[in-house]
């Protein structure tokens, strides 16, 4: 099973933002420690670019706070438990704003793309894929971001997803791997989720969130927006 950053997500990307998303990726995953110092020439030579794209790409990171830039080049930052929380924490804020704003609309397009999606991370499941089960499963959950029409919103979870995609991709990497089974809990969470945007149901929102992230963040009813 591929491990590093899938290849087919690298289209559109500049090399700078290749580097990145492959450092990144292992960054997050702890292949890359706390206290490492990266060098421009050492990564230039690793991914066979130029000194250019490779700053591009540690600029990237320090927007990530993965690294910090230092004289000698730049060191890896903490990315522990705290931090995965930290995270998780601001996507729940975010989702939940992001449901608060779809409160007049016609909900019927944004459930249609959400059932779109859970239908191919089922597909994903069913051929062990799970780089497109990720693409899917971050598409669901933008689904309300994206038509809650907010611009700022917007920008904040734009910032967030790299990140937010290498932790998801690493997790369905494992259970598929570990734990296939769990897949079915999984889907059903995700119903969950679409019966919450089809009726715009606060209870059964905060009972899809805590069923999706309770093993990330236990502190969900204080991100809930009335």
């Amino acid at each position: 099973m591929e491990q590093g950053y899938p290849k087919q997500w690298l289209g559109g990307m500049t090399k700078g933002e290749g580097v990145a998303a492959e450092l990144r990726l292992q960054i997050v995953n702890g292949d890359i420690e706390a206290g490492t110092l990266l060098t421009e020439n050492q990564v230039a030579k690793q991914f066979d670019v130029s000194r250019s794209p490779v700053r591009d790409a540690f600029k990237l990171l320090q927007t990530d706070q993965l690294i910090q830039l230092e004289r000698m080049g730049a060191k890896v930052l903490q990315f522990g438990e705290q931090e995965k929380k930290e995270l998780y924490d601001l996507r729940l804020m975010l989702e939940s704003f992001a449901f608060s704003k779809i409160k007049h609309l016609d909900t019927t397009t944004i459930v249609q793309e959400m059932r779109k999606h859970l239908e191919m991370m089922k597909v994903a499941i069913k051929f062990d894929d799970a780089e497109a089960f990720t693409q899917h499963d971050i598409q669901f959950h933008e689904a309300t971001i994206k038509a809650s029409n907010h611009q700022y919103l917007l920008t904040f979870w734009s910032h967030l997803k790299p990140i937010i995609e290498s932790l998801v991709l690493i997790s369905m990497r494992q259970r598929m791997e570990r734990d296939k089974a769990d897949f079915e809990r999984i889907h059903h969470n995700h119903e969950v989720f679409i019966e919450a945007v089809e009726n715009y149901d606060s209870a059964t929102l905060k009972k899809a969130f805590h069923l999706n992230f309770d093993d990330v963040g236990k502190d969900i009813e204080s991100f809930w927006l009335q």
